[in-house]
């Protein structure tokens, strides 16, 4: 019974956010991308954090991260390359559970956190040259962009170099410390454009 209220509760608060970012297009850019986590660890926690547990939060989270990056690029939002790093995550896991892609799930197993940090590199790697680059911000002046840009990417590669050291301390040490510590240098190099 308990698990059927917060399944409720947690649809409820799904669409009521849903609903508001809809109305509030400014706050997007901040709040939306984190739907994915969000229902990854709500999902994950409300089925008991067992193997079908994390591969249905992995599921749900692949699914809100294709709803979440379609409603950006519908509302013509610029998109938070780091947020899309970790919402990657969640889709490349989802793929690999439903495809039963044995080799991915034995690489997110043994090493969570760096195949966390990697999605964020490889979206550095592949927004890198767009006109707003890795760092995600609308500049006159495209080779700032671009050097900032590859200074947050550079940032990121160190990150994942972190959590294929730290592996062993577990994913908050491996891969949430890292990810924060680049969302808050992310947020400095951007005042500095």
């Amino acid at each position: 019974m308990l698990a059927l209220i917060l399944r409720i509760a947690l649809t409820y608060f799904l669409v009521v956010t849903l609903m508001k970012l809809y109305k509030n297009p400014s706050l997007w850019p901040h709040m939306i991308a984190f739907l994915p986590l969000t229902g990854f660890m709500a999902y994950a926690r409300m089925k008991g954090m067992t193997m079908l547990a994390w591969k249905g939060a992995f599921i749900f989270a692949g699914i809100l991260t294709i709803v979440v990056v379609a409603i950006q690029l519908y509302k013509k939002i610029t998109i938070d390359r780091l947020m899309l790093g970790a919402n990657a995550f969640f889709l490349v896991g989802a793929i690999a559970f439903l495809c039963e892609i044995r080799s991915i799930l034995y690489w997110y197993g043994m090493y969570k956190g760096a195949i966390f940090m990697a999605c964020v590199v490889a979206v550095g790697c592949i927004t890198l040259f767009l006109p707003t680059g890795f760092i995600g911000v609308e500049h006159p002046d495209s080779k700032k962009v671009y050097k900032t840009s590859l200074q947050l990417l550079g940032m990121s590669v160190f990150g994942l170099i972190w959590a294929f050291v730290m592996n062993q301390y577990g994913i908050t040490v491996a891969a949430a410390i890292p990810f924060l510590v680049l969302k808050l240098l992310r947020d400095i190099l951007m005042k500095k454009l």
